[in-house]
């Protein structure tokens, strides 16, 4: 399968320059990596001109859209508009993975299925230890603590417990839950949703109610990350996550999904909004 890595970014052209080194150093490379800019003031491409100007990979997207506040859903959308890969998956700036996690997509990635990763969060510390010849090899495993591998299996359990118990009970299923940094779809299946909703604006909510969607849609949600998986690198957070600004809008939504209405009411036919994205083809 042609593999597309959305990479979503803002404003830490170092955390990206990491994330980019990272997947240059994955067993399986990604056939396409369009990075999709949530509005950043600074040069990001600027940056990555002189920092990774020999990305190796086969195509190389980058998408600015204006600064109008965090629209994580809009900027993911702006991307699978763009690509050109028939599975799609996504990662955040502030992710690194072990060295065969993109290869677990690739393997084990189907039609009517989502598979989701689960990440290890590092303190500020272990994030200050990360080197380059670390991220080239892929093997993080001196670095990481018992408790932490143990959060992975423990998380890896959980999901396969619920995707066996949504056969049980199928009405029932929403979970594995889609975690927007980490996971990986077919472009086909987001198609039929019509992709993330972008009334959801500023953070929370739209993760899940593109997993509500899907799952209402007949595509459920699958782990494959028992020994591969994301790092989560420490960065000071400008916003306190505390009570979603969408949670109003997500609990109407949800009524609606209940019924049966499975796409964006606005998505990637119809994306919410008059700016156009700045599309720069590097590659």
């Amino acid at each position: 399968m042609n593999l597309t890595v959305i990479l979503a970014s803002y404003e830490r052209a170092d955390l990206l320059h990491l994330a980019l080194l990272c997947l240059k150093h994955q067993s399986r490379l990604p056939d396409e990596v369009i990075i999709t800019d949530d509005g950043s003031e600074t040069d990001i491409l600027g940056s990555l001109s002189e920092a990774d100007a020999d990305l190796g990979f086969s195509r190389v997207k980058f998408i600015r859209q204006e600064n109008r506040g965090f629209r994580p859903a809009r900027s993911r959308n702006n991307a699978i508009r763009e690509s050109s890969g028939d599975y799609l998956v996504f990662w955040d700036q502030d992710l690194i993975a072990t060295r065969c996690y993109l290869e677990a997509f690739s393997r084990f990635g189907r039609s009517g299925q989502f598979l989701v990763g689960f990440p290890v969060y590092l303190s500020e510390q272990q994030t200050g230890l990360i080197a380059s010849n670390e991220i080239a090899g892929g093997d993080y495993l001196g670095l990481l603590t018992a408790s932490q591998l143990g959060s992975v299996r423990r998380q890896f359990a959980k999901d396969t417990f619920y995707q066996y118990l949504g056969r049980v009970f199928p009405w029932k299923r929403y979970r594995p839950k889609v975690r927007g940094g980490c996971f990986g779809i077919t472009r086909e299946d987001i198609l039929m949703v019509d992709g993330f909703d972008e009334n959801y604006q500023g953070w929370g909510a739209e993760d899940d109610d593109l997993g509500r969607r899907l799952y209402r849609a007949g595509v459920v949600g699958r782990t494959a990350f028992r020994k591969e998986f994301p790092i989560h690198l420490w960065h000071p957070h400008e916003v306190t996550k505390k009570e979603s600004p969408n949670l109003e809008y997500y609990k109407r939504r949800l009524n609606e999904i209940a019924r049966g209405d499975c796409r964006a009411v606005n998505g990637i036919s119809n994306p919410l909004g008059e700016d156009v994205p700045v599309v720069e083809v590097l590659k």
